[in-house]
């Protein structure tokens, strides 16, 4: 996206630039407080948190990142805070181009629109928005901490607020805002709660809207655009990000009122993937966070079947991947409200390894030849071999089938088969954690010499000979696979947890 890097560097020193505006701001724990410049504030209440750059006054309700705080207090576009802020701490500004132009002005709309849907949920309009938050049991607080806004039920209202503002209709259109209807532009997310959809700098990049009442679908996106894309954006990552590095773990929900209720809760590193299925790109944005992640999908058919969707891109990426199972007819937010915070916990706490989920799924459906099709299917879509072959045999063992059967009839060859041991018995020498999770198991390995190798390893007897000298190439064979393998299959070990 036009200046990620810039806007990330400049929300790292977010308490260096709005100290310069802001001399009474102090450090106060984790956070900085100071007076809020934007009414007449006695008292401090005006806070940053400097994990995330983003500020909030308690008293008059003004909040966002360090680019909302320049636009507001200075009346600049985002363009022009933004170089602002470049200049101010000395950071370089990149050259613009047509494309980065127009991103520009994607940006400073959404930016833009965010700030009057806020407006409006706390305005005489906004009524019906802070009725439906406070029946899920929202607080201000967390409804403010997440820029949750709303748009009155009138076909020109956001038209008239943006061109008064100098932004073109048609830039509002791409960000699915506006449409042309009748030679007019009319509100597309009116009558409705807005999400504000963020990368992990706070940056808007687009919207979710939710219906209230009256006809029409129940949600809305944003369309793909160049500040958009769906498959990349996580709802709620901003304010997660510290708190999954914190615990080491993320969990992923369907909703974005799941989101915030359990956030409200004190599970502080929920994200969503916009009831969309998890891609290799959602999960590769967690991957820079954690090594782990927990899937906490609503109990009916569709989040059932939606881990299995999960299971190539938590290969592909690396990540150890679990599931948590709601009972039946129970979403997140259900759950929290019927049972409380504790047995949530410890619903989260007894998740599962993904793989373990996928063949229960599979083979809880009563036919054990279409459950061995459906898992050699499955394995076509990891890329990482040696996942793959993790798989397959973790399935032969859950089905009692023929150890080799499945990756023959996956394809896998008895040459890259001898390969995918010998990868196997490499991480078994070289990954302590390896040999912990698998010491109890039974491994199909076919080749005599690797299997000896394998079982000394897992029993910890030395080798002589010949012995010796291959199990130092096999441990040399392993590279890079190992530490990737081990997230994707294993899941923490008890000396871990």
């Amino acid at each position: 996206m036009f200046d990620a890097a810039l806007r990330h560097d400049i929300q790292a020193r977010a308490v260096d630039l709005i100290r310069a505006h802001l001399p009474s701001l102090k450090r106060q724990g984790r956070s900085w407080v100071g007076l809020c410049p934007f009414h007449d504030d006695s008292t401090p209440s005006f806070v940053l948190s400097p994990e995330n750059g983003l500020f909030y006054c308690h008293a008059c309700q003004a909040g966002g990142d360090v680019l909302t705080f320049l636009m507001r207090l200075k009346r600049l576009t985002f363009p022009e805070a933004l170089t602002e802020a470049a200049r101010s701490l000395g950071l370089p500004l990149p050259q613009r181009n047509s494309e980065n132009t127009r991103t520009a002005a994607l940006a400073e709309t959404a930016e833009t629109a965010a700030t009057l849907f806020t407006h409006w949920l706390w305005s005489d309009a906004g009524k019906p928005g802070r009725t439906y938050l406070k029946k899920r049991g929202l607080t201000e607080e967390t409804v403010r901490a997440f820029r949750v806004g709303f748009h009155p039920d009138h076909p020109t209202l956001l038209l008239t607020a943006l061109t008064q503002r100098d932004i073109d209709p048609e830039t509002a259109r791409h960000l699915g805002l506006l449409a042309r209807k009748h030679e007019r532009w009319i509100g597309l997310m009116r009558g409705r709660l807005v999400f504000p959809i963020c990368d992990r700098q706070g940056t808007v990049r687009g919207f979710g809207a939710r219906k209230l009442s009256g006809p029409g679908p129940k949600y809305l996106n944003s369309p793909e655009s160049g500040l958009f894309h769906k498959g990349r954006l996580l709802y709620g990552l901003p304010q997660a990000a510290s708190a999954i590095q914190e615990h080491h773990t993320a969990v992923v929900v369907e909703g974005y009122v799941d989101v915030l209720t359990l956030h409200q809760a004190g599970f502080r590193y929920v994200v969503s993937p916009m009831a969309t299925a998890l891609t290799p790109a959602h999960l590769a944005v967690v991957r820079q966070l954690t090594e782990r992640v927990t899937l906490l999908f609503d109990g009916d058919a569709a989040g059932q079947r939606a881990p299995l969707s999960a299971m190539s891109p938590a290969a592909d990426t690396g990540l150890s991947a679990h599931v948590a199972r709601l009972p039946e007819g129970e979403d997140p937010d259900s759950y929290l409200g019927r049972y409380g915070t504790a047995a949530l916990h410890e619903l989260m706490a007894a998740a599962v390894p993904l793989t373990t989920y996928i063949l229960d799924t599979l083979l809880a459906r009563g036919d054990l030849a279409q459950a061995a099709r459906d898992a050699v299917a499955l394995a076509s879509q990891i890329h990482e071999p040696t996942c793959k072959l993790v798989f397959l045999q973790a399935a032969e063992q859950q089905f009692r089938l023929p150890a080799g059967s499945l990756t023959e009839a996956a394809g896998i060859g008895a040459h890259a088969r001898r390969h995918l041991e010998e990868l196997l018995c490499g991480l078994l020498l070289t990954v302590p954690e390896v040999r912990a999770r698998l010491r109890s198991c039974s491994l199909p390995v076919a080749d005599p010499q690797v299997r000896a190798i394998a079982e000394s390893a897992l029993q910890g007897k030395p080798r002589t000979g010949h012995l010796y000298r291959e199990a130092g190439r096999l441990a040399q064979l392993v590279g890079g696979f190992g530490r990737r393998m081990l997230r994707f299959a294993a899941g923490p070990t008890s000396e871990q947890k």
